[in-house]
């Protein structure tokens, strides 16, 4: 069966919470190795208002048990529960709530997530930029699951993503404004003991955001005002004796409408629609080494048609090792991510050989003293025309918003950052990143800036980054978060050929609030 008629058939086949208290692992049967012991184990963490002191050595910190949620405020009620699994990231015990108010049925779930942010620079780092920006991005999402069985249920979520600010320059795109659109509706079934051999499986069929591995390639980021969108099939196989999980899909990505700046700008309503030339499929194998290690090896692969505009034939298989990250101990994280097809560098240009490579080294400490200090050193390098699909690239280069520095292409970063939880309710960290060029002569560039020097002159060294991040959970139903990120220009960022001519340092900040019920 050909790409293009795969894409059809599956087509047609479419139809803030507080990290603190989390609930017991559900697994099927005794637990019958380390593996599945150490699991266990994690889960026994303190209650909500146990102090950060008393949080045993051994055993994640709450905070960082999944820390993409607790990173910034969000829609993330549908991230809560892994239902395969019966883990949730944390516990909902917020007296005011839609379930509560409608007195919903056990079977029925129902979540409202508000956002509003405010954010900022004044001074201009894009190639024609002769300003800053600033930018106020609503986000209203609606989460509503069902569940006749126990093991069957029915997911909708209804987003609804705005962004106002300053006209002119206007950094603005697909991912700030997505208005009245359903973000995901699908069905999802689990199977027991599957056919008898002891696994469990879970097969989900629509349209869906996808989080897979370290995130870097396909991931859901709550920083953002919309997300990426799939229409298809995913299914994963777990074992819970051998300690092993095969996530598999085979979908088309969603195309996110309106796409022109001025129907982005006036906020425009248009139907988001599965793009018509376009598939993206692949698998990925997570398996236990030891009771702390794990290992990922995986194979992407995503076609884009002829009328889409970086037209992207993309083949990507890589591998990590990684480590969970208990307190009083070390961890590490190595990611491999390889890269061959073709791509058009933009709409109108032809299309380019891609033979790429993305490394991600990191070692990191979680101190056993009070405020749970986590301290990571952390190095990336990215070869020229890597592409990274469909990434979450927040908390590790900077807040996805109308600033968005970096993407992982064409770049060296090493970097160090620490994490402290001073209160079970308030959570920090600092972060300082350096940033070179891997090929300073290529015609990508400084991407994101839009800045290119084939000539060389301008040197490889885009400058260094520093980077603050506070999170307060005030109480159930809301939160706050405020971030700053500087950038202190570089050779490559105040010469490069078009650079703004205001050579000052690039002060970012951002406040904002969410409510959930």
């Amino acid at each position: 069966m050909s790409m293009r008629w795969l894409s059809v058939l599956l087509v047609l086949l479419s139809p803030v919470g507080v990290l603190a208290e989390s609930e017991p692992a559900q697994t099927q049967g005794p637990l019958k190795n380390t593996s599945q012991a150490k699991e266990a184990q994690r889960d026994l963490i303190p209650a909500s208002g146990a102090p950060p002191s008393l949080d045993p050595k051994g055993q994640i910190v709450p905070e960082y048990l999944d820390w993409r949620p607790r990173m910034s405020l969000g829609a993330v009620a549908s991230l809560r529960k892994d239902e395969l699994t019966g883990k949730a990231a944390w516990a909902e015990r917020q007296e005011w709530s839609l379930q509560n108010w409608f007195d919903t049925p056990d079977w029925m779930s129902l979540t409202l997530e508000e956002r509003v942010r405010y954010e900022a620079y004044a001074t201009p780092w894009i190639k024609g930029d002769t300003q800053g920006q600033n930018a106020l991005p609503i986000q209203s999402v609606v989460w509503f699951q069902a569940r006749p069985q126990e093991d069957l249920r029915f997911e909708a979520e209804f987003w609804d993503a705005r962004q106002y600010g300053s006209s002119h320059p206007n950094k603005i795109d697909t991912t700030m404004v997505n208005v009245l659109n359903l973000e995901q509706v699908f069905g999802a079934m689990i199977h027991r003991n599957l056919l008898g051999s002891g696994l469990d499986s879970e097969t989900k069929l629509g349209q869906m955001h996808m989080d897979f591995g370290s995130r870097r390639l396909i991931g859901v980021v709550p920083f953002k005002n919309t997300q990426f969108q799939y229409v298809g099939i995913q299914n994963r196989l777990l074992s819970h004796e051998a300690g092993w999980e095969l996530s598999t899909f085979a979908n088309v990505p969603v195309n996110i409408l309106p796409n022109t700046t001025a129907a982005l700008q006036g906020n425009q309503w248009v139907w988001n629609r599965p793009l018509t030339d376009a598939v993206f499929t692949g698998a990925l194998f997570n398996k236990h080494l030891s009771a702390q290690d794990r290992s990922e090896l995986y194979f992407y692969y995503l076609h884009e048609g002829e009328a889409i505009n970086l037209s992207r034939n993309l083949y990507t298989p890589g591998f990590r090792f990684y480590r969970e990250p208990y307190k009083g101990e070390w961890d590490y994280e190595i990611e491999t991510i390889g890269q061959t097809g073709s791509k058009r560098q933009n709409a109108s240009s032809a299309d380019l050989g891609v033979g790429s490579i993305m490394q991600h080294l990191q070692v990191g400490y979680n101190f056993n003293t009070a405020w749970d200090p986590r301290f990571l050193l952390q190095w990336d390098y990215a070869s020229s025309h890597f592409d990274s699909l469909f990434p979450s690239t927040v908390s590790e280069y900077g807040p996805d918003g109308v600033l968005t520095l970096f993407a992982r292409t064409n770049l060296i970063s090493p970097g160090y950052r620490l994490f402290l939880v001073p209160h079970r309710d308030f959570t920090f960290y600092v972060a300082n990143r350096f940033w070179w060029l891997a090929d300073p002569r290529s015609t990508t560039g400084w991407a994101n800036a839009q800045l290119v020097d084939t000539s060389g002159s301008a040197g490889s060294y885009v400058g260094q980054t520093w980077e603050l991040n506070g999170r307060w959970d005030a109480h159930d139903n809301i939160a706050f978060q405020v971030g700053w990120q500087v950038l202190m220009k570089g050779n490559f960022a105040r010469y490069a050929p078009g650079a703004p001519t205001n050579q000052d340092n690039v002060n970012y900040w951002f406040v904002q609030t969410e409510v959930r019920f």
